[in-house]
């Protein structure tokens, strides 16, 4: 038997200690920002003194760009950054064992306020960042709401970070605009962006502490957050930079009137995540939920707020097997990725072992939860049954390796085919409803499957 070769992920580095003192703030644009972007991910490793492997030093190279362009409002590389973890070659090794999480949005979000309270008059944005066997890094970078690349082009050990054009530009549109009235003093934006002076009367609107109070924990946090993303976009869709959105999100309200059965089986829970989430404009799939991800950053937004946002805005509905129940939890099976979600439902319905459910799931929204929360009220998929489910499935997925078929699946229950794919299943497929669910019949690819589609109304008149 040959000698097994010794490749470079074996390797440990070890990092310059680089850190400012505590309560330091640091303006001085002069230090290269790929001494901040190491003294950054320091802060991320259990033992920063010690010798570090090459994959846990290249993973938190990543979590701190990330986190570096979130605190500037460029939410890109946060969104992606899973993604490009999943990219890394490290011959089986992972770095979480020596980093202090495996939860890199915390992570993240603890290194945002780090940058916005020791660096927060750096606009540099970060373009790419490599990190080189020996420890070595260096950073690309652009000025704010600039395009020039500061840095040479990359060697061959490279840590891709983010491209130089904005991922969302209608989202950098509006910050630029915002922030050219605030130096202007037009306007005190930052009040209105935080929910402050200006925005009084729309904050009258959120929810309340007390009616909070006798919700579970997990679905309060939320209920909150939704509110909150509803006062945002009742300011934003006002500018006439999100008209795109306005547009899409009047004329399907015209057209379904969400509100609750029998009026509409489009529910107001249903259609206000359709709305900010998922309802997206240009090639970057922009919605309402990433434009105020983007500002809020910007303007001074709580991190765990944000946090919250990031959460719902990367939500979408799912198709789900009901396997069985533990007091007001509910086992759900998603059924085309097979996994079981520990799941909280706010209504009363639990269903009946074997019941499809489409229903928008949220993750534990509070560090160490267990539950996945159902955000809207349960539409229950009378008929036709699993098979037929699973057939449609085969129709509509690429026959495709697994993570690409399971990656298609992601966009096609989050966007559907068209826009208006799934608003239009939901209110064609509507038979009945009790007060805690709604029943649908019906496939959204077969028309003549759902009660009140064109196809059966045209029969009927005949």
């Amino acid at each position: 038997m040959g000698r097994k070769k010794k490749g470079r992920r074996g390797k440990v580095v070890k990092l310059p200690p680089r850190r400012t003192r505590t309560g330091e703030k640091q303006v001085n644009q002069d230090r290269k920002l790929s001494e901040i972007i190491k003294e950054m991910a320091l802060r991320l490793f259990k033992e920063p003194d010690a010798a570090v492997s090459l994959p846990a030093l290249e993973a938190a190279i990543l979590l701190a760009s990330a986190a570096w362009n979130a605190a500037l409002g460029d939410q890109g590389l946060r969104e992606q950054h899973r993604e490009m973890l999943k990219k890394f070659d490290w011959d089986g090794r992972q770095p979480w064992p020596e980093l202090v999480s495996a939860d890199t949005d915390r992570l993240i979000t603890g290194l945002v306020e780090y940058k916005q309270s020791r660096y927060p008059d750096d606009r540099r944005r970060i373009v790419a960042a490599e990190t080189r066997s020996d420890g070595n890094v260096r950073v690309h970078w652009a000025e704010e709401n600039k395009h020039e690349l500061v840095a040479g082009p990359f060697g061959s050990t490279t840590t891709r970070a983010a491209s130089v054009e904005s991922s969302h530009p209608i989202a950098e549109k509006l910050v630029a605009m915002m922030k050219r009235k605030v130096r202007g003093k037009v306007v005190d934006i930052r009040s209105v962006i935080a929910g402050r002076a200006a925005a009084e009367e729309l904050q009258k609107k959120v929810v309340s502490k007390e009616r909070l109070a006798g919700f579970h924990p997990a679905h309060a946090a939320y209920v909150y957050a939704q509110n909150q993303v509803s006062v945002f976009s009742e300011q934003l869709t006002a500018l006439k930079e999100m008209a795109p959105f306005d547009e899409i999100v009047s004329r399907a309200a015209d057209l379904y009137m969400p509100s609750a059965p029998p009026m509409s089986p489009l529910t107001i829970s249903y259609f206000t995540c359709w709305a900010f989430f998922d309802a997206c404009v240009g090639p970057s799939d922009e919605t309402i939920g990433t434009t105020i991800l983007e500002v809020g950053a910007a303007f001074g937004t709580h991190p765990e707020m944000l946090r919250l946002f990031r959460q719902m805005q990367q939500s979408r509905m799912g198709l789900y097997v009901r396997e069985g129940v533990e007091g007001k939890l509910v086992f759900l099976r998603e059924l085309v990725t097979d996994t079981v979600y520990r799941t909280l439902v706010p209504v009363d319905y639990r269903g009946e072992e074997g019941e499809l459910w489409y229903v928008r799931l949220l993750p534990p929204p509070l560090p160490g939860g267990m539950e996945h929360v159902a955000f809207t009220t349960p539409y229950v998929l009378l008929r036709p049954g699993l098979r037929e489910w699973q057939a449609y499935f085969r129709r509509t997925l690429p026959d495709a390796p697994k993570q690409a078929r399971l990656d298609a699946y992601e966009c096609h229950m989050k966007f559907g085919p068209t826009r208006s794919y799934w608003n239009e299943f939901v209110f064609e497929a509507y038979v009945n409803h009790r007060e805690d669910a709604i029943f649908l019949r019906g496939l959204p690819d077969i028309a003549e499957s759902r009660p009140h589609s064109a196809e059966n109304s045209q029969r009927f008149d005949r």
